[in-house]
């Protein structure tokens, strides 16, 4: 696998976690939304309201917004990212402890290139050198991934800063 894609992933695979607290706050909003639909309050009890209008018209406004399709796609998108996460995080186990440290330095916590070197003791060129290794190992082990093409372009679709 090409180094700009690995690194796409790695960048992917780090922002995984707060896509997923994104999806899970809108879920609980849709969730909520949605349990007003179905009469019940979020402790699951029969919630207040009489038959009548307003609960037909709110049954149409939920309709209309397609709440229950959103809960649906977010469970789908929740479910892909977790696995996103799990194929990437099995690839970075075959790594050694001082690849995958590189990696996450590097493209999880930012560091500076002299950053990374202080913290490993070891020259910034060696630093380098070990991140380029790490990136076509990482790139090795995810050639191995099934559909490792879906996950890369996932990746590159997704908003990473």
């Amino acid at each position: 696998m090409r180094e700009k894609n690995v690194k796409e992933i790695i960048r992917y695979y780090y922002e995984i976690p707060e896509m997923m607290r994104l999806l899970k706050a809108e879920q609980w909003e849709q969730e909520t939304l949605y349990d007003t639909l179905k009469g019940t309050d979020s402790d699951g009890m029969p919630g207040g309201g009489g038959p009548g209008k307003p609960v037909e018209a709110a049954v149409i406004r939920l309709e209309t917004m397609g709440v229950y399709e959103r809960l649906q796609e977010i469970h789908v998108r929740l479910l892909v990212l977790e696995g996103d996460a799990a194929a990437v995080r099995g690839c970075l186990d075959e790594l050694s402890g001082k690849y995958k440290s590189i990696l996450q330095m590097r493209h999880k916590c930012h560091h500076s290139w002299a950053g990374i070197s202080v913290r490993m003791g070891a020259p910034d060129s060696t630093v380098r050198s070990w991140h380029d290794k790490a990136v076509v190992c990482l790139g090795e082990a995810l050639d191995e991934v099934p559909m490792v093409e879906e996950l890369l372009g996932r990746a590159s679709r997704a908003r990473t800063y």
